[in-house]
């Protein structure tokens, strides 16, 4: 029991992850969890597979990257982790349009552009992943992601 209690203090506090309520948010989460996989693994063909053609990604690098963009970031490396972990914390769906949002903790790799801005430590990150579904298919359309200062994980 102590151990328990000591590794939640030291998480802070996190929210738990999020239970899908039913099987269309359990099917936006699947797809949530298949892009960032696409992205640790670099799966270009599964990342051109899920990004909507319109993909816009508000990056922590403070760069708006294109579709295009960020499958030749993940191609040249300028992209890269060596760990990256997501825990969704809330899923919400209005008509056809699906929004991810949660926290993700990245380690990222030498010669990354965030090892570049940031070195090579872990960061812990917030993010919005929204996705728009097109013939029964979530298509991933907008991305936010920011590093949390140090100073607010302390909180």
């Amino acid at each position: 029991m102590v151990p328990l209690l000591l590794a939640l203090l030291l998480q802070g506090a996190a929210a738990p992850a999020y239970t899908p309520a039913n099987a269309g948010e359990a099917a936006l989460i699947a797809t949530d969890a298949r892009q960032r996989t696409a992205v640790a693994s670099v799966d270009l063909a599964a990342i051109a597979e899920i990004a909507h053609p319109n993909l816009r990604v508000n990056a922590p690098s403070n760069k708006i990257l294109s579709r295009e963009d960020l499958i030749a970031m993940v191609k040249s490396g300028a992209i890269r982790n060596e760990v990256f972990e997501r825990t969704v914390e809330a899923v919400s769906i209005t008509g056809d349009v699906g929004v991810v949002m949660g926290r993700e903790v990245v380690l990222p790799a030498k010669g990354s552009e965030q090892a570049e801005m940031y070195g090579v430590k872990r960061l812990n990150r917030r993010f919005t992943n929204v996705y728009v579904r097109e013939s029964g298919v979530w298509r991933h359309l907008a991305r936010h992601a920011n590093i949390v200062p140090e100073e607010a994980e302390r909180r």
